[in-house]
């Protein structure tokens, strides 16, 4: 993944109605390459080389506004899938497919207050037709949806969670969650996948 990669997946997402292909691996890949040119420049930085440290924060930030617009083009269509009625949800990789089970739910008026979403799963590959798998129920995880704009927070173990936006959607471990509800700044949510 590069600068380059971004706007040409940009470009590619602006230019259709659909929602482009991409890995399944989509998110975590943009994560890394954000999360590697945040530690380059960092690194740069304890190093004193303060023109390579601004190389890298300049990247970083046209890495950033690309991915937000890339994900913004994504969102917007899955809110028109939504929309639209019935679609198939074959080409959404899982975590669109989840976020589409999720506004699908809402905007059938099921709310957001302890809302429950079954999330279909894919059949996997690797099951012949005379395979007999007792299927069980997954466990019942949790997000939040963010009430108020809240500057990145990070726990006990320096995991960074944020910064959130307000209407934000997010799962998150129990302890900071505890904290956000209680100060008003996020709402439960149940989701079942």
């Amino acid at each position: 993944m590069d600068i380059v990669k971004l706007r040409e997946m940009l470009e590619a997402e602006l230019s259709r109605a659909e929602l482009a292909d991409v890995d399944a691996s989509f998110y975590e890949d943009l994560s890394s390459f954000l999360k590697a040119l945040k530690l380059s420049a960092e690194a740069s930085r304890e190093r004193g080389e303060e023109v390579e440290e601004r190389l890298y924060t300049e990247q970083l930030r046209m890495a950033e506004w690309l991915v937000r617009e890339i994900l913004r083009a994504r969102l917007h269509k899955l809110v028109d899938m939504v929309f639209s009625g019935p679609a198939s949800q074959g080409e959404l990789i899982e975590p669109e497919r989840k976020l589409f089970v999720i506004l699908n739910a809402f905007v059938e008026g099921k709310g957001l207050d302890n809302l429950e979403v079954e999330v279909p799963s894919k059949p996997s590959p690797l099951k012949s037709e005379g395979d007999t798998v007792r299927e069980t129920k997954t466990p019942v995880r949790e997000a939040y949806i963010i009430e108020e704009d809240v500057p990145a927070v990070i726990d006990e173990e320096f995991n960074e969670y944020g910064p959130f936006r307000a209407g934000d959607l997010s799962v998150l471990p129990e302890k900071i969650a505890k904290i956000l509800v209680a100060r008003g700044l996020a709402k439960r949510v149940k989701i079942s996948f």
